[in-house]
């Protein structure tokens, strides 16, 4: 027998096929007992609820409450591929291979075995009126204002940092009522994305030209996680006009605002810069990496991750503005439109001409409520971390991921007030924590006899440490992420607070990307990230920075050597080495 984490989940037999795929998104890290009780349960609640209301979701599909589209196992959470697929499987027009290639799109995942009770004849009927509702939308969704209300809803609710930790407490305990209706509208609108998304994949399949539903897709507008990077752009530019901001960047990111907030009073430039900084946090503070996660980092209470982008960015030598790079998207997608159109027919060709023109719309929409419902976790954030630091006050642990490992509902209020208590409790589980992150999960598990132990974890670990590094002429195969080619020196960046040695028309080689990544986009020649499919994060961005990308590269943190020369083609989804 081995060590096991904290909190494991059980495998469905009905459901047994999870993966990390899109999930390490959201949960790039080890999850916690805080958000796997306060978050991941409500999410599980809210998704079925979200697939019910589809039409996808029939009572006979789960046995009981306890979560199994969102896994937590080994450690890590993941995403039940065998239900996620019943969508493709229920949905007309569909398949599950078109729900892998939209959200998964790498790892060669065990393919679909059909089982009793998977095709049911109501629930696609309640999808095809979802689905037509859906290719008939010609502006945002509703559910998009619905969650801006519940967000500013939860924060007006917010109580005062100086309240009594019982009132802080409550509102903590609170989250997954506030949490649940706003992740229902992100599912909702994440379902009805990727089937219009997949009607355009089909076309292109059935057209033989799979890669051009990058062209189709193009850019959205008004994406709430390319937002970000325009913002800090427009920042960034502003610190290279004004030299007495610039000076103070140059002099490091220790202690930058406090420095710069120092001479506010007698330098206006610098007065303008906190101000516009400000005015960034307060729209866009709540995101961070790792976003789903109640005790991570944000740019509010980490403003450093910000600040790392905005210098990156001002060290640019040419224009990093998207519209520039955007310049002739919609030539291309015309030209794919072209070719695709032809080979579709019929009523598949009056849908194929509906997506076009809804896509847009819920892409919009997937990352508006994606984005809502993080919000409404900031103040919450707010309201753990002063917990943490009033218990910190009384000798326990300062570090929000560490007091994280306590239960929330049953030892965090006792903790509270007496952290020595739990001094063994978590010196013993933050060892565990650490040996965990350390490692890379298992990006399949079928069956309960895979849940790895952390030994099972650290000997694979140990085994895909001597992975062939790739060599002069050698080309990585990926998926393609928006279309280009480029060349740049590959720059290896595994947290996006560690990325100071990334130089402006360098290529960005993550494992995996979050918004916290979106600044980084911009001064990069182009993007490759080990994981991701057609609805990932790192996909949209790029698109609508018009950023040559590929994503589902396997090892490529691993595999390109740091500083290489490579070119990367994001409409063939290759990566060539032309030196090391």
């Amino acid at each position: 027998m081995g060590t096991s984490w904290i909190i494991e989940g059980t495998v469905d037999d009905r459901w047994p096929i999870n993966t990390r795929g899109n999930v390490g998104e959201v949960f790039p890290e080890v999850l916690t007992p805080l958000s796997y009780r306060l978050g991941v349960i409500a999410a599980e609640r809210a998704w079925r609820n979200a697939y019910a209301e589809l039409g996808v979701a029939v009572k006979s599909d789960f046995t009981d409450d306890d979560p199994v589209i969102i896994g937590l196992y080994g450690g890590y959470a993941y995403l039940n591929l065998s239900y996620l697929r019943i969508l493709g499987v229920r949905a007309p027009g569909s398949s599950p291979e078109a729900i892998d290639v939209a959200f998964f799109g790498e790892g060669d995942p065990p393919p679909y075995e059909p089982r009793k009770g998977d095709r049911n004849l109501g629930s696609t009927l309640r999808i095809l009126r979802s689905v037509l509702g859906a290719l008939g939308t010609k502006a945002m969704p509703s559910m998009v204002a619905d969650s801006v209300a519940r967000a500013d809803a939860h924060r007006a609710a917010c109580p005062p940092m100086d309240a009594p930790d019982e009132d802080l407490l409550a509102y903590l305990h609170a989250f997954p009522e506030a949490f649940g209706p706003a992740f229902h509208n992100h599912m909702l609108s994440s379902g009805l994305a990727s089937i219009v998304a997949g009607a355009l994949a089909d076309a292109c399949a059935a057209a033989g030209q799979p890669g051009l539903v990058t062209h189709l897709l193009g850019s959205a507008g008004n994406v709430k996680s390319a937002e970000y990077a325009r913002d800090l752009y427009a920042i960034a530019r502003t610190v290279r006009e004004r030299p007495s901001v610039a000076t103070a960047f140059d002099d490091g990111m220790d202690g930058l605002l406090d420095r710069l907030a120092a001479r506010r009073d007698g330098d206006q430039a610098v007065a303008t810069f906190l101000d516009d900084f400000a005015a960034f946090t307060s729209d866009h503070g709540h995101r961070g990496p790792n976003d789903w996660e109640l005790s991570s980092r944000n740019w509010e209470n980490t403003p450093e991750l910000a600040l790392v982008a905005i210098d990156r960015m001002r060290m640019a030598d040419h224009d990093l503005d998207p519209a520039a790079r955007l310049a002739d998207d919609g030539a291309r997608r015309e030209a794919a439109v072209a070719v695709v159109r032809p080979h579709v027919k019929g009523l598949d060709r009056r849908n194929f001409d509906k997506a076009l023109a809804a896509t847009g719309w819920w892409a919009q929409a997937r990352e508006a409520t994606r984005d809502r419902a993080i919000r409404i976790g900031a103040p919450t954030k707010q309201v753990y971390r002063e917990l943490v630091r009033r218990a910190a006050e009384k000798g326990g642990d300062p570090d929000p991921v560490r007091v994280a490992l306590l239960d929330p509902l049953d030892e965090l209020p006792a903790y509270l007030v007496n952290p020595s208590a739990f001094a063994d409790v978590l010196a013993e589980r933050g060892a565990l924590f650490d040996r965990y992150a350390a490692v890379e999960p298992r990006f399949f598990i079928t069956s309960q006899d895979e849940v790895p132990t952390i030994e099972e974890l650290e000997a694979e670990q140990a085994a895909r440490s001597v992975d062939a590094v790739a060599r002069p002429g050698d080309v990585l195969t990926g998926a393609s992420g928006c279309q280009g080619v480029a060349r740049g020196r590959a720059r290896i960046v595994m947290d996006p607070a560690d990325a100071l040695d990334l130089e402006p028309g360098e290529v960005l080689v993550a494992p995996i990307t979050d918004p916290a990544w979106t600044p980084l986009f911009l001064p990069s020649a182009a993007v490759v990230v080990d994981v991701g499919a057609l609805m990932s994060h790192a996909v949209i961005v790029s698109r609508e920075l018009g950023i040559p990308c590929v994503v589902s590269v396997d090892g490529a943190t691993r595999r390109i050597p740091d500083g290489a020369l490579v070119e990367v083609d994001g409409t063939a989804g290759t990566v060539t080495v032309l030196d090391a």
